[in-house]
């Protein structure tokens, strides 16, 4: 457009000059195409500058709503910031509690854990003075049957001797009051070898050893001879062969001959013989002999641990203990089934009674 306009103004400057040389003709085309040029020209003024006033005045709305816009942004960044800086101090916050309660609650649980563990050393003491408090009691056991034992053997000795003294004496009396040659028949002792086999040692209270009793023809028995005062041996009856037969006996209600055909069993190589001792303890709980039967239990429970008796038998022990009164063993026998016997049926039941204790 300044091109234009400065031809415009060359041709105006000019124009006297083409005047004086050119013809009327020539100027009058000059003039007609001055006309076009100044057409053009405002042509030129009413499109292009107008179209360029537009987009003018089209960037500059544009360019403020940019501006408004970036202005929103700003603002929009500058609260982002300021939520970002808050979020921080937050987690900041937040990281510091977590901290503390984590550290508080690894104090707790090492707490916890050291309790627990001092629990079960005093647990395992005690388990320990138990396991020496029942081997001590079946050594004093042992002992105190032993001696029982040696004093029937005893005192059936000296009942033998009695006996034999007592035939001989009724011998002599016979022979003296004998007639010669009446034909009558003397008097013999009775030759008869009497066996004791001591089973079980019963206390009695003391009384006189009855007389002799001498008849005539007959072999004198030692049977009519009373122990001396403060023991009775009693004769003991054949041991079953299997433990069925001993069960039956047990079912019976004969506790002491089917404690010794258990025995017979527990003694033995047979594979019941965990069994028939856990029957033995069995026998002596229903006679209400609760010290020896806890001595038996714990012969399964120390020398068969991994058996299926075992909980059965630990059970019955804390039962046993229960009975005598020592609630506080009962409880660490019951405990003790939890612990190592979780799973079993015997569990259950040991949970209960030491919900009750």
């Amino acid at each position: 457009m300044k091109k234009s306009t400065l031809n415009f103004l060359l041709i105006c400057a000019f124009s006297p000059l083409l005047l004086q040389c050119a013809a009327q003709s020539d100027v009058d085309d000059l003039r007609y195409q001055l006309r076009i040029v100044n057409k053009k020209i405002e042509d030129l003024k009413s499109t292009t500058v107008g179209q360029l006033q537009k987009r003018q005045a089209a960037s500059s709305g544009q360019v403020d709503q940019l501006g408004t816009e970036m202005l929103e942004l700003k603002s929009q960044l500058e609260e982002t910031i300021h939520l970002n800086n808050r979020l921080k101090e937050q987690n900041k916050e937040l990281e510091q509690n977590i901290t503390t309660i984590a550290r508080n609650e690894a104090e707790k649980r090492e707490e916890l854990v050291q309790r627990f563990e001092a629990g079960q050393l005093n647990k395992e003491q005690e388990l320990r003075q138990l396991d020496e408090k029942i081997r001590l009691q079946n050594e004093n056991l042992q002992a105190i049957q032993d001696a029982r034992i040696k004093d029937a053997e005893r005192r059936a000795q000296k009942a033998a001797r009695a006996a034999k003294e007592a035939n001989a004496k009724a011998a002599r009396a016979s022979s003296a009051a004998g007639i010669a040659g009446s034909g009558a028949k003397h008097i013999r002792s009775g030759k008869k070898k009497i066996t004791f086999k001591v089973s079980e040692v019963v206390p009695t209270s003391p009384r006189k050893p009855a007389k002799a009793v001498v008849k005539h023809e007959k072999p004198v028995s030692t049977a009519n001879i009373a122990q001396p005062a403060t023991a009775v041996v009693k004769q003991s009856t054949p041991p079953a062969d299997d433990l069925a037969s001993a069960r039956k006996l047990f079912d019976k209600n004969k506790l002491d001959s089917a404690y010794t055909a258990f025995e017979t069993i527990a003694t033995s190589t047979s594979k019941d013989a965990v069994r028939a001792r856990f029957m033995m303890g069995e026998c002596l709980f229903k006679q209400k002999e609760y010290d020896k039967a806890i001595m038996q239990y714990q012969k399964i429970i120390s020398q068969h641990s991994k058996d299926s008796l075992a909980p059965a038998a630990m059970l019955r022990q804390g039962i046993s203990f229960e009975k005598l009164s020592d609630k506080q063993t009962a409880k660490v026998i019951y405990k003790k089934i939890l612990k190592q016997h979780g799973s079993s049926p015997e569990a259950g039941t040991a949970k209960e009674k030491l919900d009750k204790l």
